[in-house]
């Protein structure tokens, strides 16, 4: 698929499909690694996603300019679970036929994401204005933690209705998995 596909797919996207496509990446990552807490804080337009999984990494492949993480957040990087359960509840609730694209249809629906992740001992992160960096990567720290955050900001209102929706019915039919969603203060 050609980023120009995924920049159309993206504007059609409305807040709160912004805010599944963000949601599924972190089911996915739960699918790999069925520990993982995933946590949503949103508000009309803004949201935060929080996920205890692996973390990607934010410096370049040796004999690479770009890294991982943001080589999926600006092109076609389809993100796949490691299970058919978990692929057939995500295609059916929020990829449909298209299936998974990556992580760069939300960025690009996006006015503002900004892609924070820890691993192997290092806490990376970046920000992406209208799809694109705003600059490298930046080492914020060292942790124990992995897992990412993503920040973001939606060109249009998010309909936390939906979301919590789309969270409740997720989380019914992917065994294990749990969600925290919260909204105007409150958790769901």
């Amino acid at each position: 698929m050609e980023q120009d596909e995924i920049l159309q797919i993206a504007s059609q996207l409305s807040g709160d499909d912004v805010c599944a496509e963000i949601l599924a990446l972190s089911v996915v990552e739960f699918s790999h690694t069925p520990k993982s807490r995933i946590t949503l804080d949103i508000d009309s337009t803004k949201g935060v996603l929080r996920d205890t999984g692996r973390g990607m990494r934010l410096t370049p492949d040796r004999g690479d300019t770009l890294s991982h993480a943001e080589r999926a957040l600006i092109g076609h990087y389809p993100c796949l679970p490691s299970n058919d359960v978990v692929g057939t509840v995500l295609s059916e609730l929020i990829w449909g036929a298209r299936g998974s694209l990556g992580p760069s249809v939300a960025n690009f629906a996006c006015k503002s994401y900004r892609f924070t992740s820890m691993r192997d001992g290092e806490i990376w992160s970046q920000l992406y204005q209208g799809g694109r960096p705003t600059g490298p990567a930046t080492m914020l720290g060292l942790t124990e933690e992995s897992g990412t955050r993503v920040e973001f900001e939606t060109e249009r209102p998010i309909d936390a209705s939906k979301v919590k929706s789309l969270v409740h019915t997720v989380c019914g039919r992917i065994k294990g998995l749990s969600i925290s969603l919260r909204h105007d203060g409150t958790t769901y």
